[in-house]
């Protein structure tokens, strides 16, 4: 049991959703689990053997951990995760199994479309929306009711029993704690907002059938797209369904997919991912104040480098799913004009050729990129003032007693990485900028072109009428 099988769930889900429901998949998948994997879950992996505090009472540090964070964020999470998602298994669980087991495989269907939403279907997608929303602001009200809407300050003061006195107690990253649950925060409001877009979707839908409005144009559009394979919850399926783009791409993003996933990604997930793996416990001061050494560590490193990365590699690979999207809505939209004019009718020449709002999705998702790999290489310079890593930094942040030297484990080779994944970041943004002059210069070219053709017909159609 693990995530991948949840996904595999859920991904039978898809062909009933509206565009809604895709879009609210796609959030819960790429923008909350694989973050809550890669990234978020790792952040609290030894809190509480980082939880410091300033007495050496027997119980006393245990209990107020206990007190502080009597559920962790991230089994609140995940209990959200799998909560969240079960409602969509009812969409999943009505259908016409039972009337097939019962007559054979062969027998007259029950359903003309059984993933059609109509009758007791329409209630139980409906209830589902529902319910979702329902556990999505219960359990954004249970992290605010629990920890009393203060995220992770650096010191907290514990006065419970066996502590002999009022305790002061450190809290371990309390900054890049800070982020993440910011993250997953905000991630939970979009995922209600789009959930009841998409109630409201359904209601007025309901309500022109119900009045026996025929828009049968529209309909024809609506949910026309069908998203691609949510990928497993690891660098190798995002790969795969990345890997899709390649098809619709140029060369150089084709040298930009390589670029990215051989230099950046692998590199990352077998190497500079562990180099970071012990960070702050082999983060040394030469004192030994409770609290100093996680205060100081907070200081200069207030989110880890990896972390940072694993955020800007799943970033900057989402724009690339617009372009994935917007043939995805081709192809169902020519499938259906096949379907009411005839196999032989088409709607496009072909659905991944970059004309019209795909070459404009494909040109905003280049500069979406650049964009995104931008503002992280200025994030990650902003917070550490230099991609080099000291061997010693000195601090005289409160509770330290004076300015204390405190050592950084694997200065060298930490540098080594920074600096192969900064400059693995600019060759991307080189790539990007020059397929952006490329794609730019080749639809001047063909502009002029079809003018010159267009002028040249019109000589001919004046010579022939003169």
């Amino acid at each position: 049991m693990n995530w991948a099988f949840l996904q595999g769930l859920l991904s039978g889900v898809n062909k009933y959703s509206t565009a809604f429901g895709r879009i609210w998949l796609s959030v819960v998948f790429i923008f909350r689990l694989m973050v809550f994997v890669v990234a978020a879950e790792k952040v609290w992996g030894d809190d509480q053997k980082d939880f410091d505090c300033n007495t050496r009472q027997p119980g006393c540090h245990n209990v107020c951990y206990d007190h502080f964070f009597p559920v962790s964020h991230v089994r609140l999470w995940a209990l959200q995760l799998i909560f969240v998602t079960c409602p969509s298994f009812l969409v999943v669980l009505h259908r016409e199994r039972k009337h097939r087991l019962k007559h054979g495989e062969d027998c007259q269907p029950l359903y003309g479309n059984t993933g059609k939403k109509r009758g007791g279907l329409w209630w139980t997608y409906f209830l589902s929306l529902l319910f979702k929303m329902v556990v999505e602001a219960v359990f954004v009200f249970l992290l605010f009711y629990i920890y009393e809407a203060t995220f992770f300050p650096p010191l907290v003061k514990c006065r419970e029993e066996p502590c002999p006195n009022v305790v002061d107690c450190y809290i371990a990253r309390p900054t890049e704690k800070k982020i993440f649950t910011v993250f997953m925060v905000v991630t939970s409001f979009v995922c209600i907002v789009l959930t009841i877009f998409e109630v409201v979707y359904l209601c007025g839908k309901r309500f022109w059938e119900c009045c026996g409005v025929q828009r049968t144009s529209r309909h024809n559009n609506t949910n026309s797209f069908v998203m691609a394979k949510i990928p497993h919850m690891d660098w190798k399926s995002l790969q795969d369904l990345l890997s899709g783009v390649n098809k619709y791409s140029t060369a150089f993003s084709r040298i930009w997919l390589s670029l990215f996933f051989v230099f950046r990604v692998m590199v990352f997930v077998v190497a500079a991912e562990r180099v970071w793996s012990e960070d702050q416990g082999h983060f040394d001061c030469d004192t030994r104040q409770p609290g100093c050494a996680n205060v100081c560590y907070n200081h200069f490193f207030p989110v880890s480098h990896v972390r940072l990365w694993a955020l800007q590699l799943i970033f900057v690979t989402c724009p690339s799913f617009l372009v994935v999207l917007h043939v995805a809505y081709r192809e169902e939209r020519e499938r259906k004009y096949r379907a009411k004019h005839g196999e032989h009718a088409r709607l496009y020449d072909n659905t991944g050729q970059k004309h019209g709002g795909l070459w404009w999705t494909y040109l905003l998702s280049l500069f979406f990129k650049t964009v995104i790999e931008v503002v992280f290489l200025y994030i990650l310079r902003y917070i550490y003032d230099s991609f080099s890593l000291p061997r010693r930094v000195k601090c005289d942040v409160s509770p330290c007693p004076n300015v204390v030297d405190c050592f950084v484990a694997r200065p060298t080779e930490k540098t080594v990485f920074t600096y192969f994944m900064v400059g693995a970041s600019v060759a991307c943004i080189i790539l990007n900028l020059c397929e952006i002059m490329y794609l730019i210069a080749m639809r001047v070219v063909m502009l002029k072109h079809h003018g010159a053709v267009r002028a040249s017909l019109k000589r001919t159609h004046s010579e022939k009428s003169t």
